[in-house]
């Protein structure tokens, strides 16, 4: 096995492999949940639970949506599966989203824009994953959670807007069902 696929795999191995951060792994494969729900349902203390949601955040795993509120990162999972097991053959090619993601993220933070439109539309597609459907968000939060990937939020809202995945009206913002 190649360095980089062994040290991707020993790193996910080292950050899921105890008791306490599967079982946040597995709350947060249900849902978005908080760092005082997580502590009740595994019954320990939030600093405990904060210190595995660290180790976990830096393993690419999860990701935080709002202060102290977390879900599973599924690029992340993607990344780690695509970089490990990847072998490169016809029968595991490579989707345009992967590629998009892997050239322009880092799995949770843009670097920068691509210029043509099937990429810029696969960059709104996984910015809309931040929300749900059914839900309205004033702008003010949709720049809050825009900007944990990159600076320019206003670019990417109406990245978002443009492609379909999100609609805008009076300030309020709602996830599309299906982009157009």
């Amino acid at each position: 096995m190649e360095t980089e696929k062994v040290e991707t795999l020993m790193n996910f191995l080292q950050a899921a492999g105890q008791r306490e951060r599967l079982h946040i792994l597995g709350i947060l494969a249900e849902q978005e949940t908080a760092v005082p729900e997580l502590s009740r349902r595994m019954g320990v203390k939030e600093t405990a639970v904060i210190k595995h949601i660290n180790r976990l955040k830096q393993a690419n795993l999860i990701r935080e949506t709002a202060p102290y509120t977390y879900q599973l990162n599924q690029d992340g999972l993607e990344q780690i599966n695509h970089t490990v097991f990847h072998r490169g053959d016809s029968g595991n090619k490579e989707t345009l989203r992967q590629r998009v993601l892997r050239h322009y993220t880092d799995g949770t933070r843009l670097k920068k824009l691509p210029e043509n439109d099937a990429e810029l539309r696969e960059i709104a597609s996984w910015l809309a994953d931040l929300f749900e459907f059914g839900v309205d968000y004033p702008e003010k939060e949709v720049n809050a959670r825009v900007e944990q990937v990159h600076p320019d939020f206003a670019e990417l809202r109406r990245l978002m807007v443009d492609f379909g995945f999100m609609t805008r009206s009076w300030g309020v913002y709602q996830k599309v069902e299906k982009a157009l």
